[in-house]
């Protein structure tokens, strides 16, 4: 059911038709938000709008949480159903719009032609629809969850002026908007120009800020025989990938604690038994571990890396949006418009996860020089003090090393004064709409036209501070010149010692060229010429372009008893266009190891599209429960350059027994067509971790915990085994694949709608949502790969155990996943079935307005299937995915004070909707509701003063969540805590 803002809006063309009609006949379930809703919370975008609804799941690009690897900083995309950001297709005005997501695999959503929200201001829109499953025959291919449909004002004439600042109760996440509405009609009212500007300023605010990040809520595996759960809850967990000051062992390790009871290990201890750690004046002092936990990476307590230091909650974000429409009619029956759009968005990720060096992450045998491994310090390394070498000294003698000045000993370290994680977005859109409409006669039929062409090109520009891993080497390559002073030695590569760096060229780049020796001794320690000789603002450039011709012709074309036989008609022709490129840190390999590829690459579709609708029975019949009975069809042929050609097309129908009743259903067959990146991606190296099904935490769970149990022994690995996928990553490859199909989805809904004449203002509306997903383009994570292998019936001839290379050697090591190939194929599916419900009542008592809205789902099925042999996997009921949502807008008006209330609930959710009841000590959290609130007072006619509160009671994230980024997403409000905004308006 879709509502609108103008009190009689007669026959207009609602989402997911060209053909017109009232909003309350559209055959298929739609969910409105509207610009009144927009204003009165004060949303800085419409994508959090969006994602405040139930049908949407956690966006996979957000500006909240952690961004990846900083190539798309910022970037707002939905994700209806939760079925993937690629799967969600977004119009503006019924017509495409570029998108914006860079053609890596390193993009936060998947691969596809996703719009980024932040550039479309939101002062320009008359309201927004979302209608499930049935865009694809009308709009083409990436419609598979559904259609978001943004529609603006238009013939706009005056000025309108508005503000609004606003600020957290803590006093962090300041935030300011500025926007700007002016129309102008001219030529007697034939023609007419509006203009919309808008500034967004956003402060960000750092994971640190939030007691739900400071506390480290973690799940561990408790020690043998304490718990009857194989997880339990812990706080204030920390992580050893090595320390920001810097761990020394005495061979190349990386455990700080005993693998197993009596046994040794290979840190630095005084007199007295304690590990020691380096302090910022470079001496060793008793360095405290916290309490050591069966993951050989984390701790409780102690000094070790605190991940809350390093947590993005939100980016900081400025961004500038400029619309101009214009249209002019030449004739009463022919029209000109146009559009330019202009978007600048800048973006920062505040922090993140630094470069480690660690022997978790060494690929090479021990002792042997691997970048990521630990670094490998010779004992005559200057910036070494008497105390710290005396004692690393006295270590190697005890363990019976030989000592000396060519002696070397090992260096773990978390690099967070080199490089913390910043990375930068800088985005410009711009995008341009021009054609004709109009319309002709034929007879007594009037039949609508329109011809459009549309381009739009998105350049983003990322840029990051990364360690330049030849220049590090070099760096720590110090030793004193003649005078006593510390500088980098000449370089004279030694095959023969493992404390020489790799005979690899200087890095010039966009860096100093000087060298400057680096002191690692402790956090901080490195002085201000070093760290500007080993790090590089690494930068990716990514453009995407789409151009689009669009030609329809509407009209009715004979009579049926309930009314006319309408058709449209049309064609379209499409080109997208994207282009990765990185710059040469990247495809030379000179940070850590992989190399970024670029990828480019295009297609073009030619598409043939047309509907009908067919009312078959009106109320002038007087036929007994059948007051209305319409039928109606739509198909479109897509012939994809690369993917080849496909139909889509979708049948249903409305059945009225009465009047105020309907009944309504529809079937779709819709298609997703192979992005760029999943075509054109390159033999891509990279990282990836993942969920080790063999790992000991892990063997009791599952969709079928007995074949997955039984696997794990057929490879050879015992029960006890501890995994280390799933805390650190490992060498993967990632591979293009040009034979792609499409994606193919069989859906359909079933609902009815009731708008009684007895209740005027009211209408509700309830539809059931089935959506099959088939043939799923996928890029097989880790967790997929290796899933896919143990837990699959037909172990271990399928596919995905030829992706997975295990070490061998007996020993500590024996059964560690080394490396996987993950590449883009069609296989596997997913499902999704829920009860969707809107509601609304506008209805005028006395001197008190009301206007009232209700959005819920019920999820019944939320799953997916990574290949055939494997079993369908359930996520519902998760974080993100809870099976009960609902939001309740209610607008109070009296006079000029206009009360707007917002309730947002949150049903129940579980970590892991496969976890059996001994899995976890807490399965989940319990349900969770937030009150937004906000007063309007209109001073005069041309004066309105708006003040919100969001999240009136301070609820905040519930317990015991832990700070992923399904969390951070969906208890966003949780997070903030309390925010006031304050807005005011002018216009004339």
């Amino acid at each position: 059911m879709a509502t609108t803002t103008e009190e009689d809006p007669g026959d207009i063309i609602i989402t997911g038709s060209r053909i017109a009609r009232p909003a309350v006949d559209n055959p298929q379930p739609t969910t409105t938000v509207d610009a009144a809703t927009i204003n009165n919370r004060g949303y800085p975008d419409i994508a959090r709008a969006l994602n405040e609804l139930p049908g949407f799941g956690v966006p996979d690009s957000s500006l909240v949480g952690d961004q990846g690897n900083g190539f798309g900083v910022g970037q707002s995309f939905v994700n209806l159903y939760g079925l993937g950001s690629q799967r969600t297709l977004t119009l503006v005005n019924a017509r495409r719009f570029v998108g914006a997501n860079p053609a890596t695999i390193f993009s936060s959503g998947g691969a596809g032609t996703q719009v980024d929200l932040n550039t479309i201001p939101t002062k320009l829109i008359q309201r927004i629809e979302t209608i499930s499953i049935g865009g694809a025959p009308i709009y083409g291919a990436d419609a598979i969850a559904g259609t978001v449909n943004i529609i603006l004002r238009n013939d706009y004439e005056g000025l309108d002026v508005d503000g609004q600042v606003g600020i957290s109760q803590r006093g962090d996440l300041g935030n300011q908007r500025v926007r700007l509405l002016a129309g102008k009609n001219f030529a007697d009212g034939r023609g007419n120009i509006t203009v919309n500007v808008e500034y967004n300023h956003d402060d960000g605010l750092l994971g640190n800020k939030r007691e739900i990040i400071r506390r480290q809520l973690g799940f561990i595996a408790p020690a043998p025989g304490t718990s009857p759960f194989n997880q339990i809850l812990v706080e204030n967990t920390r992580t050893y990938l090595g320390t920001p000051a810097g761990i020394p062992f005495i061979r190349d390790a990386a455990r700080l604690v005993p693998a197993t009871a009596g046994g040794t290990t290979s840190v630095v201890r005084n007199a007295a038994g304690q590990i020691l750690g380096f302090d910022r004046n470079s001496n060793l002092v008793p360095f405290n571990i916290g309490t050591p936990t069966q993951d050989p990476t984390t701790f409780l307590g102690g000094d070790n890396l605190n991940f809350a230091d390093i947590t993005n909650a939100r980016v900081k974000d400025d961004r500038f949006n400029a619309v101009a429409l214009a249209k002019f009619d030449f004739s009463d029956r022919i029209t000109a418009f146009g559009e330019a759009w202009y978007s600048r968005n800048k973006a920062t990720n505040l922090a993140g996860q630094p470069v480690y060096n660690t022997a978790f992450f060494s690929a090479s045998d021990p002792g042997a020089f691997d970048v990521n491994g630990n670094f490998i310090i010779p004992l005559n390394n200057p910036f070494l003090t008497p105390q710290a070498r005396a004692l690393i000294v006295q270590n190697l003698t005890a363990a019976g090393l030989p000592a000396g000045d060519t002696d070397v000993f090992y260096l773990g370290r978390a690099n967070t004064d080199l490089v913390s994680g910043v990375a930068r977005l800088d985005q410009e859109m711009y995008r341009f709409v021009g054609g004709l409409r109009g319309d002709f006669s034929l007879g007594e039929r009037v039949f609508n036209w329109e011809v459009s062409a549309n381009y739009g090109r998105t350049n983003s520009r990322s840029s990051q501070p990364s360690l330049v891993e030849p220049n590090l080497r070099r760096a720590l390559n110090a030793g004193f010149d003649a005078n006593g002073n510390i500088v980098c030695l000449p370089f004279n590569p030694d095959p023969t010692n493992p404390a020489s760096p790799p005979n690899v060229p200087q890095y010039n780049g966009t860096i100093s060229t000087t060298c400057a020796p680096l002191n690692l001794f402790g956090s901080g320690a490195p002085s201000q010429a070093a760290r500007d000789y080993v790090t590089t603002n690494a930068r990716t450039e990514a453009i995407t372009s789409q151009r689009d011709f669009l030609a329809t012709l509407t009209g009715p074309v004979f009579k049926l008893p309930g009314g006319d036989f309408a058709i449209s008609v049309g064609y379209e022709n499409r080109r997208e266009f994207s282009r990765f490129s990185p710059d040469e840190f990247y495809t030379e390999a000179l940070g850590r190891s992989i190399p970024i590829l670029p990828v480019r690459g295009s297609y073009t579709t030619n598409e043939v599209f047309g509907e009908f609708r067919a009312p078959l029975i009106g109320p002038d019949q007087n036929i007994p429960l059948i007051y209305q009975l319409e039928i109606n069809a739509a198909g479109r042929y897509v012939d994809n350059s690369v993917a080849g050609g496909d139909f889509t097309w979708t049948a249903g129908g409305r059945w009225a027994p009465v009047d105020g009743f309907a009944v309504r259903g529809n079937y779709t067959r819709a298609i997703r067509a192979p992005a760029v990146t999943e075509l054109f991606a390159a033999d891509q190296p990279a990282f990836d971790g993942g969920f080790d099904p063999c790992d000991s935490q892990n063997l009791t769970s599952g969709p079928n915990p007995a074949v997955r149990q039984a696997n794990c022994a057929a490879a050879g690995l015992p029960t006890d085994f501890s995994s280390l996928i799933n805390s650190v990553t490992v060498p993967i490859t990632v591979l293009g694949n040009r034979g792609l199909q499409n994606e193919k989805a069989n859906s359909w809904t079933v609902g009815g709608v009731l708008t009684p004449r007895f209740l005027p203002g009211f209408a509700l509306s309830a539809d059931y949502v089935n959506i099959n997903l088939k043939n799923t383009i996928v890029s097989s994570s880790a967790t997929d790969v290796l899933s896919g292998c143990y837990d699959a019936t037909d172990y271990p001839d399928n596919f995905y155990c030829s992706l997975i290379t295990r070490d061998t050697t007996p020993g500590e090591s024996f059964g560690q996943v080394l490396t996987l190939d993950e590449p883009f194929i069609n296989q596997g599916g997913r499902r999704f079935e829920a009860v969707i419900v809107e509601a609304s009542y506008r209805r005028t008592f006395g001197e008190i307005g009301v206007n009232a809205t209700v959005n819920y789902q019920h999820l019944i099925k939320q799953e997916n299937q990574i290949n055939s042999a494997t079993p369908w996997v359930s996520d519902r009921g998760e974080i993100g995915q809870s099976i009960d949502r609902f939001n309740v807008n209610l607008t109070l008006d009296r006079g000029p004070i206009s009360w707007f209330n917002q309730v947002q609930y949150t049903g129940p959710a579980v970590f892991n909707a496969t976890d059996t009841p001994t899995t976890r000590e807490f399965r989940g959290i319990g349900s969770y509701a937030i009150w937004n609130t906000a007063i309007i007072i209109r001073a005069s006619d041309n004066f309105d003063f708006r003040f919100n509160i969001d999240n009136v009671t301070d609820r905040g994230v519930p317990f015991p969540a832990t700070a992923g980024a399904g969390t951070l997403n969906t208890y966003y409000q949780g997070l903030v805590g309390r925010a006031f905004l304050m807005g005011a308006n002018v216009h004339f």
